[in-house]
């Protein structure tokens, strides 16, 4: 990841009032849990979507992909700006045995903002993508590393309760409730 990349999609997102969210390795990345983002995944609240797809398109090159499985994610766009591959999704959606998790995402009082050379990035919750990484294949590693983080830090528990009211593999429901139990300890 440039970070000049993200610092030009934050500048034009926020100036363009979008409700959007930084996830992925670089929201990691600046929870200090990985040394090198891959790229840059947004999250924006679907309503957002489509006024996002006309300014990001002003700043880079627009691809047309499809979601992969297990991906069923509403809106997808691919970009590649400054040389840093771009994914930008609107209800994110991950198909697995016991049905389709949902992530809406919308920004909140709790949302961290993280200041980026004088430019807000609003963060992701590590809770979300906790659960996203355990619906991802070969991403265990990642979720393990936030689940470190949430040990020392603590939980948005509001966060891992909505999970929990949505369709869940067991073994992600038992990790994600251990999770919240020990954060009671």
């Amino acid at each position: 990841m440039k970070k000049e990349a993200l610092l030009q999609i934050a500048e034009v997102l926020n100036s363009n009032a979008v409700d959007w969210g930084l996830g992925g390795s670089s929201m990691l990345w600046f929870h200090g849990l990985i040394d090198r983002p891959n790229d840059i995944d947004l999250l924006v609240a679907e309503h957002d979507a489509l006024r996002t797809h006309e300014l990001l398109s002003q700043l880079g090159t627009y691809k047309a992909l499809q979601p992969k499985e297990p991906f069923c994610t509403k809106y997808f766009a691919h970009y590649t700006i400054l040389g840093t591959e771009v994914d930008v999704m609107g209800l994110l959606g991950i198909r697995h045995a016991e049905g389709v998790y949902r992530l809406e995402w919308r920004r909140d009082a709790n949302t961290r903002i993280e200041p980026l050379e004088g430019v807000s990035v609003p963060l992701m919750p590590l809770e979300d993508w906790f659960v996203l990484y355990l619906l991802m294949p070969g991403r265990s590693g990642k979720a393990d590393l936030i689940e470190a983080c949430q040990k020392r830090q603590g939980i948005r528990r509001d966060r891992l309760e909505a999970a929990l009211r949505q369709p869940l593999p067991t073994e992600v429901r038992a990790r994600v409730s251990a999770a919240m139990t020990e954060a009671e300890d």
